[in-house]
């Protein structure tokens, strides 16, 4: 039997309820979107808005390195320019608390898709708020105001238009499925996934031996897609500049390591995976055995996408909640759950309140605002990996050493840029061409320069000391 032709056990509630309920549950997510806005943590924000900045002023994309005095002039692929302009656009009307709070925006359209899956999946409106919740701890580190933001929107947006496809009107469909792989590949690249996803779709349904029509309808949407994503300034290269990214970034940058069987949180998120596959397995919901799978072998290789595979896990949890058992198992102890919700809620609400007065402060535990200000006019800056952006954005005369665009400087650089930060090898060599030095006090080379003639102690906060050279 079809999935949507499957009883829904929530039907009656929703019915009940109705949409002002679903509102509520939206509404329920406001105080996590805030709280993750509260400070700016992700280096990569800052030299985006930077990015976008110079886009708009040139209103062109540029092919080099227009920032650094070690790779000024190399060829540069800029993956998630739309979203880049999307928020130099907004930090132009609104600074970075304006940026902060977009991006709390992406974050609530994220749980409204989300909300709408559960939904259309028959999972009643208290239990998909209630599952939310209980998954924001997994989730929230995750919702940086970075473009994986649109990621964690277009997959689930991805999976509504493909049961679309399948089970009600495939032209329409396919038409959505072509306009949002359109948008999504030039807000960020990893509009790839959405390709790879509707092929194991497609596959998904041979398999299951689905009729040839919906097979057909499938193929034909993953090549819609296919040639939507090739729409970009980049065209094929973009295809290439994946595997550049991969490579660039693999055992260098934390989330693109790979599954740690010895962290709690990671087991959390494939469990929750595991379990929203087996639910879905057991639906007969083939887009969903499809996304998840996909999501579940690449989460392994690459933990950045672990947020997708809980997000795709809400909807289906939420679902096998709202059975009528589990709802009348939940009504007879409500006085146990409902004050136990309400104190949850409540605390995470006074937490994001807190944050109010500082929404889109870059976070003051990691980066040194005011040593920045105090760099030199012009001066080659000798950085970290965390530091690079933030200059970018704050002092644009300075040119910096590194920032956490991977793909532009190599593997190579940034563990040379370790080396040296660590104080270790020839740092007359190293350091050949800078100017002033921006480094954590208690690194080997803050160390070192403390006691070199060369270069004098400028200023000194707890996150970092600038040195200038004499």
């Amino acid at each position: 039997m079809l999935a949507t032709n499957l009883p829904t056990p929530a039907t009656e509630d929703q019915r009940r309820w109705g949409g002002r309920s679903w509102l509520l549950a939206l509404l329920t997510f406001v105080p996590v979107a805030f709280l993750r806005a509260g400070v700016l943590t992700e280096p990569d924000t800052f030299w985006q808005v930077r990015t976008g900045l110079l886009m708009i002023r040139s209103r062109a994309i540029p092919a080099t390195d227009p920032f650094s005095w070690t790779a000024f002039g190399e060829p540069w692929v800029i993956n998630s320019w739309g979203f880049n302009v999307g928020v130099a656009a907004v930090y132009q009307l609104a600074g970075l608390p304006g940026v902060a709070l977009a991006c709390a925006i992406l974050v609530m359209a994220t749980a409204g898709v989300v909300l709408l899956l559960a939904r259309s999946l028959g999972a009643s409106p208290v239990a998909t708020a209630t599952v939310m919740l209980l998954a924001a701890p997994l989730l929230i580190g995750w919702l940086s105001a970075r473009p994986q933001l649109v990621d964690y929107i277009a997959v689930p947006a991805l999976v509504l238009l493909v049961r679309q496809l399948l089970y009600r009107s495939p032209g329409w469909s396919c038409l959505g499925i072509g306009l949002l792989m359109l948008v999504w590949t030039n807000l960020h690249s990893a509009a790839l996934l959405g390709v790879a996803i509707l092929g194991a779709t497609a596959i998904t349904l041979v398999i299951m031996r689905q009729p040839r029509a919906r097979v057909l309808w499938c193929v034909l949407a993953t090549g819609i897609a296919l040639a939507s994503v090739l729409v970009n300034p980049y065209g094929v290269g973009l295809l290439t500049h994946a595997v550049v990214v991969r490579t660039a970034s693999t055992q260098l940058v934390e989330e693109w390591t790979h599954f740690d069987p010895s962290s709690p949180i990671e087991w959390a998120m494939l469990v929750a995976g595991l379990g929203a596959g087996v639910l879905a397995v057991r639906r007969r919901e083939a887009v969903l055995i499809a996304t998840l799978s996909v999501c579940l072998v690449i989460s392994i290789d690459a933990i950045r996408f672990l947020p997708i595979l809980v997000l795709l896990s809400v909807p289906l949890l939420a679902a096998a909640v709202s059975h009528p058992r589990v709802l009348r198992y939940a009504q007879s102890r409500r006085v146990v759950l409902i004050p136990g919700a309400a104190v949850g809620l409540a605390a995470i609400t006074v937490m994001s309140l807190t944050t109010l007065n500082h929404v889109g402060r870059p976070d003051p535990s990691r980066y040194p605002t005011t040593l920045i200000q105090r760099i030199p006019q012009d001066c080659r800056l000798f950085n970290t990996y965390l530091l690079g952006g933030l200059v970018l954005l704050q002092r644009p005369d300075v040119s910096v050493s590194l920032d956490s665009r991977n793909d532009l400087y190599s593997a190579d650089r940034v563990v040379l840029a370790e080396r040296t930060l660590r104080g270790e090898g020839d740092l007359a060599h190293s350091l050949r061409g800078a100017g002033c030095v921006l480094v954590p006090g208690r690194s080997g080379l803050a160390q070192r320069l403390a006691q070199d003639p060369d270069w004098e102690t400028t200023a000194a906060e707890p996150v970092a000391t600038l040195f200038v050279r004499r």
